[in-house]
């Protein structure tokens, strides 16, 4: 049940906010003489007033049909998906989750990075969530943990997303990449650049932009499930687990 809301409560916000009786009918889509009817004791405010006046106050937008996600998109509609996926985690995650993506992303990263990474933020692998490093080489070596980065160096490659998990001294490795050159043609440095990772032991997933931007979460699902895979060998590696989980299709 919400209190009642009186034409005092309304001028009073109003002056602590700073708000003309003009900025506020703006804010919550009334009239001008509806406030000051409010105000003046004429009529009574609703009380789902209260409710609007402290969204306000939290400073949020007016709600909109979201932009669907599509192979259209643009960096402006890329950020306001990743805005709404951070809420989802709620309101106290919102802003380190928007600092962290910030601070990860670089300048000309394309939509589908831009897309995956906020995909990875708050996954996990099975067994706790991943954290995420800006600067690759300042991950842990050692406790457990699964980290990643975005574009990190591999060496042999510089993949769109990086994963480590770890347990101490046992940890395994997980190369994203997104092929934005000539998706799905095998070309020479592809192939290179893939192999060299397979032959240090890194496992290796490889979308095209269409992919991300068209069906995020199932890439999304893709990556957690091979993740999942992986914390599983590092436990039965490092002998805390009897029994490393596999994928169907790799039993």
């Amino acid at each position: 049940m919400v209190d009642a809301i009186t034409g005092d409560d309304v001028k009073a916000f109003r002056e602590a906010h700073e708000l003309s009786r003009l900025d506020l009918a703006d804010r919550i889509g009334g009239a001008v003489r509806t406030i000051e009817d409010w105000e003046a004791g004429r009529r009574q405010p609703p009380p789902l007033l209260r409710l609007v006046l402290a969204a306000i106050e939290r400073k949020l937008e007016p709600w909109r049909l979201p932009t669907p996600i599509g192979p259209d998109s643009s960096p402006a509609d890329i950020r306001e998906a990743a805005t709404r996926r951070f809420q989802l985690l709620g309101d106290d995650e919102v802003a380190r989750h928007e600092d962290d993506f910030a601070r990860a992303l670089r300048d000309d990263a394309t939509p589908a990075e831009m897309l995956i990474l906020a995909h990875m933020i708050h996954v996990s692998d099975g067994y706790q969530w991943t954290q995420l490093y800006d600067d690759w080489s300042q991950r842990p070596k050692s406790g457990w943990h699964t980290t990643f980065a975005f574009r990190p160096d591999f060496q042999a490659a510089r993949p769109t997303i990086g994963f480590e998990t770890r347990f101490d001294n046992v940890a395994k490795q997980l190369a994203v990449f997104i092929d934005i050159h000539r998706p799905g043609e095998r070309l020479p440095e592809k192939v290179q650049a893939e192999n060299a990772l397979l032959a240090r032991g890194i496992k290796v997933i490889s979308f095209s932009a269409l992919d991300v931007l068209a069906d995020t979460e199932r890439c999304t699902d893709t990556i957690e499930m091979v993740l999942g895979e992986i914390a599983e060998e590092v436990l039965f590696d490092a002998g805390q687990i009897e029994v490393a989980w596999k994928r169907p299709d790799r039993r």
